[in-house]
Protein backbone atom coordinates (compact mmCIF):
# COMPACT_ATOMS: atom_id res chain seq x y z
CA UNK A 1 0.00 0.00 0.00
CA UNK A 2 2.85 2.39 0.81
CA UNK A 3 4.34 1.92 -2.67
CA UNK A 4 0.95 2.58 -4.26
CA UNK A 5 0.52 5.78 -2.27
CA UNK A 6 4.04 6.89 -3.21
CA UNK A 7 3.45 6.25 -6.92
CA UNK A 8 0.05 7.97 -6.90
CA UNK A 9 1.52 11.08 -5.28
CA UNK A 10 4.50 11.01 -7.65
CA UNK A 11 2.20 10.93 -10.67
CA UNK A 12 -0.32 13.34 -9.16
CA UNK A 13 2.37 15.90 -8.42
CA UNK A 14 2.99 16.32 -12.12
CA UNK A 15 -0.62 17.28 -12.87
CA UNK A 16 -0.43 21.00 -11.87
CA UNK A 17 2.68 21.45 -14.01
CA UNK A 18 1.13 19.62 -16.96
CA UNK A 19 -2.03 21.69 -16.63
CA UNK A 20 0.04 24.89 -16.59
CA UNK A 21 2.00 23.76 -19.63
CA UNK A 22 -1.25 22.98 -21.46
CA UNK A 23 -2.67 26.41 -20.59
CA UNK A 24 0.54 28.02 -21.82
CA UNK A 25 0.40 26.17 -25.14
CA UNK A 26 -3.30 26.88 -25.72
CA UNK A 27 -3.18 30.55 -24.73
CA UNK A 28 -5.30 30.04 -21.63
CA UNK A 29 -3.16 32.15 -19.30
CA UNK A 30 -4.44 35.56 -20.35
CA UNK A 31 -2.61 38.56 -21.74
CA UNK A 32 0.41 38.28 -19.42
CA UNK A 33 1.17 34.53 -19.36
CA UNK A 34 4.69 35.01 -17.98
CA UNK A 35 3.35 36.54 -14.77
CA UNK A 36 0.69 33.85 -14.38
CA UNK A 37 3.25 31.05 -14.80
CA UNK A 38 5.56 32.74 -12.29
CA UNK A 39 2.88 33.06 -9.63
CA UNK A 40 1.30 29.65 -10.26
CA UNK A 41 4.58 27.75 -9.91
CA UNK A 42 5.28 29.61 -6.67
CA UNK A 43 1.83 28.72 -5.32
CA UNK A 44 2.20 25.09 -6.36
CA UNK A 45 5.54 24.91 -4.55
CA UNK A 46 4.08 26.50 -1.42
CA UNK A 47 1.06 24.19 -1.38
CA UNK A 48 3.26 21.11 -1.78
CA UNK A 49 5.56 22.38 0.98
CA UNK A 50 2.72 22.84 3.46
CA UNK A 51 1.18 19.50 2.40
CA UNK A 52 4.51 17.81 3.14
CA UNK A 53 4.55 19.32 6.63
CA UNK A 54 0.92 18.34 7.21
CA UNK A 55 1.57 14.65 6.54
CA UNK A 56 3.07 14.08 9.99
CA UNK A 57 0.04 15.40 11.94
CA UNK A 58 -2.40 13.72 9.52
CA UNK A 59 -0.67 10.37 9.96
CA UNK A 60 -0.66 10.78 13.73
CA UNK A 61 -4.41 11.50 13.71
CA UNK A 62 -5.36 8.79 11.22
CA UNK A 63 -2.74 6.23 12.35
CA UNK A 64 -2.50 5.15 8.70
CA UNK A 65 1.21 4.53 8.12
CA UNK A 66 1.11 4.35 4.27
CA UNK A 67 0.34 8.08 4.33
CA UNK A 68 3.99 8.76 5.19
CA UNK A 69 5.01 7.28 1.82
CA UNK A 70 3.69 10.49 0.26
CA UNK A 71 6.25 12.64 2.10
CA UNK A 72 9.24 12.12 -0.22
CA UNK A 73 7.42 12.65 -3.55
CA UNK A 74 5.55 15.65 -2.13
CA UNK A 75 8.81 17.17 -0.94
CA UNK A 76 10.51 16.58 -4.28
CA UNK A 77 7.60 18.09 -6.20
CA UNK A 78 7.69 21.06 -3.84
CA UNK A 79 11.36 21.61 -4.66
CA UNK A 80 10.73 21.13 -8.38
CA UNK A 81 8.01 23.80 -8.47
CA UNK A 82 10.02 26.20 -6.29
CA UNK A 83 13.05 25.73 -8.54
CA UNK A 84 10.85 26.27 -11.61
CA UNK A 85 9.45 29.41 -9.96
CA UNK A 86 12.96 30.81 -9.46
CA UNK A 87 14.04 29.78 -12.95
CA UNK A 88 11.00 31.38 -14.57
CA UNK A 89 11.66 34.60 -12.67
CA UNK A 90 15.29 34.66 -13.85
CA UNK A 91 14.41 33.68 -17.43
CA UNK A 92 11.04 35.22 -18.31
CA UNK A 93 10.99 38.14 -15.89
CA UNK A 94 14.66 39.14 -15.96
CA UNK A 95 15.66 37.77 -19.38
CA UNK A 96 18.68 36.03 -17.80
CA UNK A 97 20.45 39.39 -17.55
CA UNK A 98 22.60 38.67 -14.52
CA UNK A 99 23.23 42.33 -13.72
CA UNK A 100 19.45 42.88 -13.41
CA UNK A 101 19.05 39.69 -11.40
CA UNK A 102 21.82 40.69 -9.01
CA UNK A 103 20.50 44.25 -8.68
CA UNK A 104 17.04 43.03 -7.70
CA UNK A 105 18.33 40.32 -5.38
CA UNK A 106 20.44 42.82 -3.46
CA UNK A 107 17.67 45.39 -3.07
CA UNK A 108 14.37 43.48 -2.73
CA UNK A 109 13.70 41.70 0.56
CA UNK A 110 10.98 39.39 -0.76
CA UNK A 111 13.42 38.03 -3.37
CA UNK A 112 16.08 37.47 -0.71
CA UNK A 113 13.60 35.56 1.44
CA UNK A 114 12.47 33.46 -1.50
CA UNK A 115 16.06 32.63 -2.42
CA UNK A 116 16.85 31.75 1.19
CA UNK A 117 13.89 29.35 1.26
CA UNK A 118 15.10 27.72 -1.98
CA UNK A 119 18.63 27.32 -0.60
CA UNK A 120 17.28 25.71 2.58
CA UNK A 121 15.25 23.25 0.52
CA UNK A 122 18.23 22.33 -1.68
CA UNK A 123 20.04 20.06 0.83
CA UNK A 124 16.72 18.40 1.66
CA UNK A 125 16.13 17.52 -1.98
CA UNK A 126 19.72 16.32 -2.39
CA UNK A 127 19.44 14.03 0.64
CA UNK A 128 16.01 12.61 -0.17
CA UNK A 129 17.39 9.24 -1.29
CA UNK A 130 17.77 6.09 0.80
CA UNK A 131 21.52 6.19 0.12
CA UNK A 132 21.78 9.69 1.61
CA UNK A 133 19.77 8.61 4.64
CA UNK A 134 22.10 5.66 5.18
CA UNK A 135 25.24 7.78 4.72
CA UNK A 136 24.10 10.50 7.12
CA UNK A 137 22.50 8.12 9.66
CA UNK A 138 18.86 8.66 10.57
CA UNK A 139 19.55 11.03 13.46
CA UNK A 140 21.66 13.45 11.39
CA UNK A 141 19.27 13.15 8.44
CA UNK A 142 16.35 13.97 10.71
CA UNK A 143 18.12 17.03 12.12
CA UNK A 144 19.04 18.25 8.64
CA UNK A 145 15.44 17.94 7.49
CA UNK A 146 14.28 20.25 10.26
CA UNK A 147 15.38 22.96 7.82
CA UNK A 148 11.99 22.49 6.20
CA UNK A 149 10.44 24.60 8.96
CA UNK A 150 12.49 27.80 8.47
CA UNK A 151 12.14 27.23 4.72
CA UNK A 152 8.35 27.14 5.10
CA UNK A 153 8.32 30.30 7.21
CA UNK A 154 10.52 32.15 4.72
CA UNK A 155 8.39 30.95 1.80
CA UNK A 156 5.19 32.09 3.53
CA UNK A 157 6.64 35.55 4.27
CA UNK A 158 7.91 35.77 0.68
CA UNK A 159 4.44 34.98 -0.68
CA UNK A 160 2.76 37.36 1.75
CA UNK A 161 5.07 40.23 0.76
CA UNK A 162 4.23 39.65 -2.90
CA UNK A 163 0.46 39.32 -2.50
CA UNK A 164 -0.29 40.75 0.95
CA UNK A 165 -3.76 39.71 2.10
CA UNK A 166 -5.11 39.58 -1.45
CA UNK A 167 -4.70 35.80 -1.54
CA UNK A 168 -6.82 33.75 0.90
CA UNK A 169 -4.66 30.77 -0.06
CA UNK A 170 -1.49 32.37 1.34
CA UNK A 171 -3.30 33.42 4.52
CA UNK A 172 -4.72 29.90 4.96
CA UNK A 173 -1.35 28.25 4.40
CA UNK A 174 0.30 30.68 6.80
CA UNK A 175 -2.28 29.81 9.47
CA UNK A 176 -1.71 26.09 8.90
CA UNK A 177 2.07 26.44 9.22
CA UNK A 178 1.68 28.55 12.37
CA UNK A 179 -0.58 25.94 14.01
CA UNK A 180 1.69 23.03 13.05
CA UNK A 181 4.87 24.80 14.14
CA UNK A 182 3.38 25.94 17.45
CA UNK A 183 2.10 22.43 18.15
CA UNK A 184 5.45 20.88 17.28
CA UNK A 185 7.35 23.30 19.52
CA UNK A 186 4.90 22.73 22.39
CA UNK A 187 5.31 18.95 22.12
CA UNK A 188 9.10 19.25 21.97
CA UNK A 189 9.14 21.54 25.02
CA UNK A 190 6.91 19.12 26.94
CA UNK A 191 9.17 16.18 26.07
CA UNK A 192 12.23 18.19 27.10
CA UNK A 193 10.68 18.98 30.47
CA UNK A 194 9.78 15.36 31.06
CA UNK A 195 13.29 14.16 30.17
CA UNK A 196 14.81 16.77 32.50
CA UNK A 197 12.50 15.95 35.37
Amino acid sequence: MSKLVGWLVTLGGALPGLWLLWQWQTGGLGVVPDEVVLHKTGRFGLVFLVATLALGPLQALSRWRPLLAARRPLGLWCFAYVLAHAGIWAWLDQGLFWEFIWAELTTMLHLQLGLAALLLLLPLALTSTNAALKALTFRRWQRLHLLVWPAAVLAIVHAWMVQRFESPLVVGLAAAVLVMLTTRLAVAWRQHRRSGA
